[in-house]
């Protein structure tokens, strides 16, 4: 005949079962996470070309306003559903450029897109490459922290992902 468990082994019994209930959930927690942060990373780069594209739209009609009004050195555009205008600088070439030479990319990126310098909660970084390949212009390189950029050259209007 089989006796009965005593009151220890059932103890024992519940501790390990409750340990074990707790090592699944936590590996759980952590696929949880995994998933949820590597998902936060696809919706960042999604953002940033997302953005890129906005960006290079944007230059794109910029310089298409600036051949139609005879190229002026200030380009006004009108705000959708909106009275106000903007007004944004361009080089003689007609592209998006700023006169000012220190943090010239920020002002390049505000007038371009009037947003922060910022991608889902990520912060873009806005430096000006010097080469000396560019004569009329600067080369602007936006970034965020994973690594993923795109220059902007002022000299051409072109954008490049890398």
């Amino acid at each position: 005949m089989e006796k009965a468990p005593n009151y220890t082994e059932k103890k024992q019994r519940s501790i390990i079962e409750f340990l074990i209930v707790v090592v699944i959930i936590a590996i759980m927690m952590k696929l949880l996470v995994d998933v949820f942060f590597s998902q936060q990373a696809k919706i960042t780069n999604t953002a940033f070309v997302g953005l890129a594209q906005s960006f290079t739209s944007k230059v794109n009609v910029i310089h298409g306003q600036w051949l139609m009004d005879k190229q002026p050195h200030t380009v006004i555009l009108n705000r959708l559903n909106s009275n106000v205008k903007e007004s944004i600088h361009v080089n003689e070439m007609g592209w998006v450029d700023s006169e000012h030479s220190s943090l010239a990319c920020n002002k390049i990126w505000q007038q371009t897109l009037a947003i922060p310098l910022q991608v889902v909660k990520s912060k873009v970084i806005a430096i000006e490459i010097q080469k000396n390949t560019i004569k009329n212009g600067r080369l602007c390189r936006y970034s965020i922290a994973n690594g993923q950029y795109f220059d902007y050259r002022s000299d051409t209007g072109k954008l490049k992902q890398g």
